[in-house]
């Protein structure tokens, strides 16, 4: 098949989706806004009629006669958009991008529509354009119900996690010195970090907690985040690292005691997935994309979004409970194997593109 995937090149899911559909034997080609550093030979810049720095809302829509002239040259079998209101909409507006398969990545849906009259028109539009849309959890799926997109026009597979790269450390859950946290959300507000940083400070002032907390992952509050440790007296616990390649990412999670996600809003979050898939106990919040994952008590302790009380007292209660975290850990990867596994999962996808296609 002639894939013409529309996304951003910098985006670890837009490359390893791309990675996973050339494994196949399958034709890629990458169009991009956003070039990548070091450009892979299947990537192809846009452009629109006037230049790069433009609103998002703007620069878009302008990409289209480009987009045009990249079909009429490559003739893709099937056109695969990624994020609704960017390539989504570019997709919908170009005629020529047909059939066109609309990714739907989280806050496009779950987010981005509720910001006022103009966005939603924007969502509904290019949904209607599209002739298939992938999903990854029952929340974007009933978004979608809301938006007015019947059930069988969406695909919902979880993206899912590579079991060679992340699976459990050997030996059960037992006490090895300091509490290890770790967080693997990338540093921008929709992940909310400083809520961790406000908890990890109660629990500091405790004299019965002893921790060690990493933050790793790359994003614009790095900097912020940073001196918000040194303000908080935390800088001898928690060390904030930049974004992490997947195997040292995977190591991380082996040797974490508690995962932690603050994030306000999310789909099936991969980095929950791969902390379950490597044992860490998920401390997350308590929003619909968490809930299809962790069950409260059982597999897991939701807290509130923005609450760093309740959010310090889960992490004290996993400290306290071990056969909890030893029995989460056992029952998160079940799940992962019965649910999560991504080249199952994208075969899946795979299989309802070729028959659009």
């Amino acid at each position: 098949m002639r894939l013409l995937v529309l996304g951003n090149a910098r985006a670890v899911h837009t490359v390893r989706w791309c990675e996973w559909f050339r494994s196949r034997g399958h034709e890629i080609l990458l169009a991009t806004l956003e070039r990548s550093d070091k450009p892979p030979p299947y990537e192809r810049a846009l452009k629109n009629v006037i230049g790069s720095a433009l609103p998002a809302g703007i620069r878009y829509p302008l990409a289209v006669r480009s987009l045009g002239a990249l079909i009429r040259e490559f003739s893709p079998e099937l056109v695969n958009a990624h994020f609704l209101p960017g390539y989504g909409l570019l997709g919908a507006l170009c005629g020529s991008a047909r059939p066109l398969v609309t990714t739907i990545w989280g806050s496009d849906v779950l987010l981005n529509p509720h910001r006022g009259p103009f966005h939603r028109a924007r969502a509904r539009y290019a949904i209607k354009h599209a002739d298939l849309l992938t999903c990854d959890s029952p929340v974007l799926t009933s978004a979608l119900a809301a938006l007015g997109v019947s059930r069988d026009k969406i695909v919902e597979e979880p993206l899912g996690i590579d079991p060679e790269l992340f699976y459990p450390a050997a030996g059960p859950v037992e006490s090895r010195g300091p509490l290890r946290i770790v967080s693997t959300r990338r540093h921008e507000p929709l992940y909310d970090l400083p809520v961790l940083l406000r908890a990890l400070r109660e629990l500091r002032g405790q004299a019965a907690a002893s921790f060690r907390a990493t933050l790793a992952g790359g994003g614009s509050l790095g900097t912020r985040l940073r001196k918000q440790c040194e303000e908080l007296g935390l800088a001898a616990a928690v060390e904030i690292t930049g974004a992490l390649e997947p195997r040292e990412l995977a190591a991380l999670l082996r040797e974490a005691d508690v995962y932690v996600s603050t994030s306000i809003s999310d789909s099936t979050s991969v980095s929950l997935l791969e902390a379950m898939a490597c044992g860490a106990f998920p401390v997350v919040t308590d929003i619909p994309g968490n809930r299809a994952w962790i069950e409260h008590g059982s597999n897991g302790l939701l807290f509130p979004p923005g609450d760093s009380r309740a959010l310090a007292d889960c992490i004290r209660g996993s400290a306290e409970n071990m056969q909890l975290r030893a029995e989460s850990a056992s029952k998160n990867q079940q799940k992962i194997r019965d649910r999560a596994i991504w080249n199952d999962n994208m075969g899946r996808v795979e299989q309802a593109l070729l028959g659009l296609a």
